[in-house]
């Protein structure tokens, strides 16, 4: 019995230890102390929206991403569209985006946020002719309503 009661806690330990590494892997967001919780909320809210549209990156589904899509985004898919269109246009390029350059893997490299804007820089590997390959990635998101949205999107 005590045998087992060790070793449930070592798995345990073990549990908090990696997911809480697996968490400080966020290298591409700086952590910072706010003076007010209204800030730090206002932020982890930023950070939010970055992982969830970075999970749409990765798992190339487009729902992660519509919740966050301002009235208009800025779309700049390499070489093919270029501008600004309404929400259900902006799902429809970015799922045919998906379709054509099938995800090996995506991660944000770096990111930085000011009161009313925040930019993230990501890396997405793509799989085609057998090939992977890489693009860059670049979201900014602005602060509306209190709500951080998607403002832009470049691929590059």
């Amino acid at each position: 019995m005590k045998i087992t009661s060790i070793y449930i806690l070592v798995a345990f330990s073990l549990l908090i230890f990696t997911s809480q590494t697996l968490l400080s892997q966020d290298s591409w967001w700086k952590e910072k102390k706010y003076k007010t919780e209204e800030k730090q909320r206002k932020f982890n809210n930023c950070k939010k929206v970055l992982v969830d549209i970075s999970d749409g990156l990765m798992y190339s589904n487009v729902n992660y991403l519509i919740p966050h899509f301002q009235n208009e985004v800025y779309l700049s898919i390499q070489n093919s569209e270029k501008g600004y269109y309404n929400r259900e246009q902006s799902s429809y390029i970015v799922e045919s985006f998906f379709t054509t350059y099938p995800v090996s893997s995506f991660k944000w490299k770096n990111s930085s946020r000011s009161e009313r804007y925040a930019f993230a820089l990501g890396k997405y590997k793509y799989k085609k002719g057998g090939f992977i390959n890489t693009f860059t990635i670049s979201v900014s998101l602005k602060y509306i309503d209190e709500l951080w949205q998607i403002d832009q999107i470049i691929v590059n």
